[in-house]
């Protein structure tokens, strides 16, 4: 495969997502902006418990907060939140952001 996926947002959907991705292929990269979750992540401290230790440390995955990180990808699966309102209109500022990163 040619292609280098990089998934944005490593929460409840996206870190199971970049873990699957990374079982089958290399040179996957899970961005977060939150410095605190990569570093947790890179630890074997994952805060969502969908992982182990020993699950984490097995990975291929590439934890980064740091958006260079994702200057190779050509693949940009993006699973950041989008949070609603009391009138159920969703929040579209992570998307924003996340795909001004991405650009």
């Amino acid at each position: 495969m040619s292609e280098k996926i990089g998934v944005i947002g490593l929460g409840y959907v996206g870190l199971p997502v970049a873990m699957a991705f990374a079982e089958k292929f290399g040179g996957v990269v899970g961005f977060d902006i939150d410095a605190k979750k990569i570093a947790a992540l890179g630890a074997g401290l994952d805060v969502t418990a969908q992982f182990s230790a020993s699950e984490l440390a097995a990975t291929s995955l590439v934890f980064s907060a740091d958006a260079a990180a994702l200057r190779d990808c050509t693949f940009f699966i993006v699973t950041v939140p989008t949070p609603i309102d009391s009138d159920k209109r969703p929040d579209l500022r992570p998307l924003v952001s996340a795909s001004t990163t991405i650009g």
